[in-house]
């Protein structure tokens, strides 16, 4: 199978009542009738959850990519991307009808280590990481020449109907399995293989956290990923994948808290 891309730059969704592509602009009191008052009151619901989305997502993206072991030299721009969100890019989605955009984590990772020079670095007591020696200057040189290739693809939209779906399929998968490098919770998974504590690679975590501590850290956060991916795949629940996210907020302050961990624990597990 090859993608479906469609032949003229119009919306694509057919409105049911007049067998027509939809207009370009989304009237919000409603299109084929009145688009009663209660609706809106009731549409804030799932709004909610999509701001708690965009919201989360954001700023987990953009606090990953700016831990101090990656060397970017720009200070990070939390208030102003969702100032730019908030102002421009929701409103225009809205009236558009098109799906609200935030920072998707794996390209950004992808981006990030397209950028960096990266050298392996053996451990104590065997095994190896890798760890970032440069930074290209992170600039948004790189980000514009993406988005503008993403602008003239629309030119050659006959040759990516040529594209098979596999070939788009092994993209993602390259750039998932591309941005594991380092991920800690990856490397903890592997330390489930070593039946040895003394045998672990010399991580900084591994030296300054108990076996079980460890090792109750990657299950909890092996089952939270389990749970996300279930509620991505049945439809029915997909409305509390937002809500969902947010309350990792109160889980990890549950943590230290009740002292499920110590701080020293979660100081090196979760940086």
């Amino acid at each position: 199978a090859t993608l479906q891309v469609p032949s003229k730059f119009e919306p694509t969704f057919i409105d049911p009542m007049t067998n027509q592509t939809r207009s370009w602009i989304v009237n919000p009191m409603g299109t084929a009738k009145p688009f009663p008052a209660w609706g809106i009151g009731f549409c804030a619901l799932p709004a909610l959850g999509l701001t708690f989305l965009g919201y989360m997502d954001q700023n987990l993206t953009t606090l990953i990519l700016n831990r101090k072991d990656h060397m970017l030299k720009k200070g990070p721009a939390y208030h102003l991307d969702l100032l730019v969100c908030g102002v421009f890019i929701y409103p225009i989605c809205s009236f558009l009808g098109l799906p609200f955009t935030h920072a998707s984590t794996v390209p950004c990772l992808v981006h990030l280590i397209s950028l960096s020079t990266r050298e392996v670095v053996p451990l104590e007591g065997g095994g190896s990481t890798t760890r970032v020696v440069k930074v290209i200057e992170a600039g948004r040189t790189t980000n514009a020449g993406i988005h503008g290739l993403l602008l003239l693809s629309l030119l050659f939209t006959p040759v990516m109907r040529l594209i098979p779906r596999s070939v788009l399929f092994g993209v993602f998968l390259f750039m998932g399995i591309g941005s594991m490098a380092g991920n800690q919770l990856f490397d903890r998974l592997h330390l489930f293989s070593i039946w040895v504590a003394k045998d672990y690679p010399k991580y900084e975590y591994t030296k300054h956290v108990g076996f079980w501590a460890l090792h109750r850290f990657t299950i909890l956060q092996v089952s939270l990923l389990i749970i996300l991916f279930v509620l991505t795949r049945v439809r029915a629940l997909a409305v509390v994948f937002p809500f969902f996210i947010g309350l990792f907020v109160p889980i990890r302050w549950a943590m230290g808290r009740y002292e499920v961990w110590s701080k020293e624990d979660l100081k090196w597990l979760d940086p």
